[in-house]
């Protein structure tokens, strides 16, 4: 299932996702700062960097960021944001998994969910295994993922968008050991469809996962305050680590 391929490339993913802006990616770069140590112009790899707004925050901090995407389109819109951000990146096109480089970094960040979309554990845990493989000897890996108790006791079944005609509606259930989303675009008369499939890891599981890849885990934080992570009540599961 490569739902997203469509979805990230659809011109309607921003759309969705705006409330998720720069203030916010700022918050959760200065966070990782705050756990580790980075020297001048440490070299960062971001693994799926959508439009960029975690790259650019990196960046800004004079880190040389290398960002990987699969999608082209999000991948221009970053590109677009780092000029007038005025900052330089390495943007590269490809999956993460497929993404080859002779660098070894400082730094690699999965951030934002990024991890979960592929139908096998195993597949998913390649994504971690990559991380390590890039990353140079005592150096960090951080991972942002949804909490999966929070999730399951605050989901919303339902909302809706309505703006300059634009009319989005977001269905969102869980299925089997998956959260799943339906996200149906009426734009003047006309439907388009489009889907999210993500696998819902337990706290345990994701950290289980970093152990067994060759991390060692730092910090667990549960927001982009940085608060120590609670299972009922932190939105999200921040791991902060090091090979």
């Amino acid at each position: 299932m490569t739902w997203y391929k469509d979805w990230f490339n659809s011109e309607y993913y921003l759309k969705v996702y705006k409330h998720r802006d720069e203030s916010e990616a700022e918050k959760l770069v200065e966070l990782i700062e705050t756990n580790i140590k980075l020297i001048h112009q440490s070299l960062v790899l971001d693994m799926a960097c959508g439009a960029g707004r975690h790259a650019i925050a990196f960046a800004k901090k004079d880190y040389k960021v290398t960002a990987v995407d699969l999608s082209q389109r999000l991948l221009g819109e970053a590109k677009k944001n780092a000029i007038n951000a005025g900052v330089n990146i390495n943007f590269v096109l490809s999956d993460i998994l497929d993404f080859q480089t002779d660098k070894k970094f400082d730094l690699a960040v999965n951030l934002f969910t990024s991890i979960g979309y592929f139908e096998s554990d195993e597949e998913n845990y390649a994504v971690i295994k990559k991380a390590n493989s890039v990353l140079r000897e005592e150096k960090f890996f951080v991972l942002d993922y949804f909490n999966k108790e929070f999730l399951l006791n605050n989901l919303i079944p339902t909302s809706i968008i309505s703006e300059n005609g634009l009319k989005i509606i977001q269905n969102r259930s869980i299925e089997g050991n998956r959260v799943v989303k339906k996200i149906t675009i009426e734009n003047d008369g006309s439907f388009k469809e489009f889907y999210e499939s993500v696998r819902l890891y337990s706290f345990e599981e994701i950290k289980d996962m970093v152990k067994s890849a060759g991390f060692k885990i730092i910090n667990e934080v549960g927001d982009f305050y940085g608060n120590s992570y609670k299972k009922e009540t932190s939105p999200r599961l921040i791991l902060i680590a090091k090979k």
